[in-house]
């Protein structure tokens, strides 16, 4: 186990993971841990790059991983192979300085002719012409799978050409559905405009009456207790308890709970895209924030459009959509699996 540098002992070809674990967002745990049992799956061996290198081991159990900075530098200049992802990373809108610090380990993997793949990724339009440039250095001819039709139309506006496959998120095992109860909140802030700040010294935080008008109409509707969980740590943290504050029997949820309070609810209601997708995936109908492209993408997908239902204004909140019976799935394109068989025969043709 280790948790700021790496000690490679092991034979098996090392692949440097570059999403964005150790951040307190749940949904990138989420992507982390199947990324990583992916990985070793393929006979590869994952080195995850992390925010927090305690909190990513706090969260995965034994694993190798590397934190930021210089040591993500020496973590590149060793790997045999850098996967970009997974995770909603190639963006340029939260900051002039996050795409590029997400695919410095890959051009430095390219730079030394090492493999590198884009996995379970999600792309918004890049503004740039710069972070355009660098993301084809990067990924001009490996192979990048995305989650959504949104994601491959950005890459495909940078230059490069994307498959399609699910979320990673889709291959956790979620529960049967049963019948829940209450209502469940994850909303948070966005970045705002900016360029030289980072996103999280500009967020931007939603007018909260007509968002506590909208949930009290829910609520009544709804019956049962109120949860309010924080899918993106403590970024959402103060918005859940702002929130809160309106009805006196809410619950702030602990982040160790906060599936349990999708997958448990009757209804909820989400601005963050991984409440979203497990809530749908065990069965709980959704009210998403569909002015977040990625949750209006989810929205439109097949066979989950009479369980995710989007709104545009707080005022169209009102309606309570109906659970369907059965477990919610969706079919794979093999896109992930074959991209992961290719980056293991190329990590195997180097070593050979």
């Amino acid at each position: 186990m280790v948790t700021a540098t790496v000690a490679w002992v092991a034979a098996r070809p090392r692949v440097l993971v570059c999403g964005w674990s150790g951040a307190g967002n749940i949904g990138d745990e989420l992507l982390t841990g199947v990324i990583v049992a992916r990985l070793r799956s393929a006979g590869l061996d994952p080195v995850v790059r992390s925010v927090s290198p305690d909190a990513t081991v706090a969260a995965h159990g034994e694993l190798a991983v590397a934190g930021r900075g210089l040591a993500s530098l020496r973590t590149a200049l060793a790997a045999d192979a850098v996967v970009l992802g997974p995770g909603g990373i190639v963006q340029d809108h939260s900051s002039v300085w996050s795409l590029p610090a997400h695919l410095l380990p890959a051009l430095i993997a390219r730079l030394r002719r090492r493999p590198v793949a884009g996995l379970g990724l999600g792309a918004d339009p890049l503004r740039r012409p710069l972070s355009k440039r660098l993301l084809r250095i990067a990924l001009a001819g490996a192979p990048i799978i995305v989650r959504d039709e949104f994601s491959a139309a950005a890459i495909r506006d940078a230059g490069l050409e994307a498959e399609i496959d699910l979320d990673l998120a889709w291959e956790l095992d979620h529960p049967e559905p049963a019948r829940g109860e209450g209502l469940t909140v994850a909303l948070g802030p966005v970045a705002g405009s900016g360029t030289w700040r980072p996103g999280r010294r500009r967020l931007v935080f939603e007018d909260a009456a007509p968002v506590v008008a909208a949930l009290q109409r829910l609520h009544a509707a709804v019956g049962g207790p109120i949860r309010l969980v924080a899918f993106r740590g403590e970024r959402d943290e103060g918005y859940a308890r702002l929130i809160a504050a309106a009805f006196p029997t809410a619950e702030v949820v602990p982040a160790d709970d906060a599936l349990d309070a999708v997958r448990g609810a009757a209804v909820v209601v989400a601005s963050r895209y991984h409440a979203a997708l497990v809530a749908a995936a065990a069965g709980v109908p959704v009210l998403a924030d569909i002015r977040q492209a990625k949750l209006a993408s989810l929205a439109a997908t097949n066979g989950l459009e009479a369980l995710v239902i989007g709104f545009e204004s707080w005022d169209e909140v009102a309606a309570v959509p109906s659970a369907l019976p059965g477990a919610v799935s969706q079919p794979s394109t093999g896109a992930t699996d074959r991209a992961l068989q290719r980056l293991a025969d190329a990590c195997r043709s180097e070593e050979g």
